[in-house]
């Protein structure tokens, strides 16, 4: 693979000379199988906003959160194998705003996180949640976890294309915030990497257990 063109937002790698099968499965797993960190569940303490609970925590959930994978692990497959999670699946932020006697505009950037030594938070600081009349008030608390597209769009890395130029096939890749692009594509290139080992693991195993002769 060589680098195309990159920057802060995107990559793209020329994979024609990586087998088609084998790219698109690095496509794949960009979408599906990059961890990220998103926000989900969320504890609503006090909303006397015109939100309805389900729709704030709908919007917050929807809100991309800047992932260590170094330092994190996807909660189902943490050693703690608790639903609360522990200090290494789960991070905890709370949201808390008032609006007084002017109405207010609550954005990602006043959502905080309980322990200030995390590189976790949320990518962009800009993004409006709700707004506040006077005397509203929201108070909530956030608990963020990595997961994988799979399960849910709000955890996608972000969007992976394949496409033909003249002669050459292209992976186009851009983040959504969560994670720089090259990291994203060196994740699911481990991960790639993994699966093809296991498959092969399986394969040895089932032909060690055939009968001499069989066949």
């Amino acid at each position: 693979m060589k680098i195309v063109a990159e920057d802060a937002e995107s990559i793209t790698l020329d994979v024609t000379d990586l087998p088609h099968p084998l790219a698109n499965a690095l496509r794949r797993m960009i979408i599906r199988e990059v961890p990220t960190m998103a926000v989900e569940e969320i504890l609503v303490i006090e909303n006397s906003s015109a939100m309805t609970n389900e729709v704030l925590a709908h919007r917050i959930s929807l809100i991309p959160f800047i992932t260590d994978l170094d330092n994190f692990n996807v909660a189902e497959e943490c050693s703690c194998q608790s639903r609360l999670g522990c200090e290494k699946c789960v991070v905890r932020f709370v949201l808390r705003a008032e609006a007084s006697e002017q109405p207010i505009t609550v954005y990602s950037r006043d959502i905080k996180p309980e322990r200030h030594d995390t590189k976790v938070a949320p990518f962009d600081g800009n993004i409006p949640i709700v707004a506040l009349a006077p005397r509203q008030k929201i108070e909530l608390e956030l608990y963020v976890r990595l997961g994988r597209g799979k399960k849910h769009a709000k955890w996608q890395s972000g969007i992976a294309t394949l496409y033909q130029e003249d002669s050459r096939w292209l992976l186009y890749v851009e983040s959504y915030g969560f994670l720089p692009p090259r990291r994203m594509v060196l994740e699911a290139a481990r991960i790639v990497k993994t699966r093809i080992e296991e498959i092969g693991a399986g394969l040895r195993e089932l032909m060690a257990r055939e009968p001499q002769g069989a066949g």
